[in-house]
């Protein structure tokens, strides 16, 4: 993960005072004072809201078992250094020219981290997606067509008495059929709606492994249908899998903190 932090902004010298209390975890001006340069958000309302979302979350983690090792935190920090150009000693000095700290930042960066990897981590080990789930987003995004793959044999309409003395005699057997009748049978994979209307009607509504007759005037159509046959175009399973279980945690994360919030105690001072 690339977390760019924007140093050299200027902000007043702020008094590291509470401004919210989560369950009796104090947030502190130092937190949102990174947070806006983290963020770049401008309200501070929103800002501190956004920051209580996060301890909320954070809170609820850890009391599941889950902490953020220091070691991955200590990478975080250098990746940001390294990202605006910087060594650590230079970031830590930039920090303090804005009356921060070293440990202020880690704190920001250990609650920020629970909230967002540490919960989809933590989501993706409960929720599930189905197979069921991937064949209907394909469905409702029209990413899969069904295909009957058939056998299909052409007489001309002159024929059919020949054509019914055939079927009388080999049956069900189409390449019998063809070969009494001096003809060739085709295997085809065809879409509802591509076969001649009549055809067509009968090759979607027979069974698989049965023969179906059809006319249209010019021809008789004798057709076996095969196997229905599912093409998929688009995204891979696994790109719908991961846009399924990315919509799945963003709603339970959003339980989370309704149920979060409904219980447990938060105030902001501003």
């Amino acid at each position: 993960m690339i977390l760019l932090l924007l140093i050299g902004l200027s902000f007043p010298q702020l008094l590291d005072r509470v401004v919210a209390n989560v369950n009796g975890e104090p947030i502190l001006e130092s937190e949102l004072k990174v947070a806006r340069i983290f963020y770049g958000a401008v309200d501070r309302r929103e800002l501190i809201n956004m920051l209580v979302e996060k301890h909320l979350i954070a809170q609820f983690l850890r009391e599941n078992g889950m902490n953020v090792p220091e070691a991955y935190i200590d990478q975080v920090v250098k990746e940001i250094a390294e990202s605006n150009g910087r060594s650590l000693e230079e970031l830590y000095e930039d920090l303090r020219r804005e009356g921060l700290t070293p440990d202020d930042l880690r704190s920001f960066l250990r609650v920020e981290i629970t909230a967002t990897l540490g919960l989809r981590e933590y989501l993706r080990n409960r929720i599930e997606v189905s197979e069921i789930e991937i064949e209907l987003e394909r469905l409702r995004k029209g990413e899969v067509d069904y295909l009957r793959e058939i056998e299909l044999l052409i007489i001309p309409a002159s024929k059919k008495e020949k054509v019914l003395e055939a079927v009388s005699e080999k049956g069900s057997d189409l390449q019998e059929i063809a070969k009494s009748l001096g003809l060739k049978t085709e295997r085809l994979r065809v879409k509802r709606g591509e076969l001649v209307e009549p055809l067509d009607r009968e090759v979607w509504r027979t069974p698989k492994g049965e023969l179906t007759v059809a006319e249209d005037g010019e021809h008789l159509y004798l057709a076996k249908v095969l196997r229905e046959v599912r093409v998929f175009s688009g995204r891979s399973e696994e790109e719908i899998r991961e846009e399924i279980l990315r919509k799945k945690i963003e709603r339970e994360r959003e339980e989370i903190v309704r149920k979060l919030r409904r219980e447990r105690f938060v105030e902001i001072y501003g």
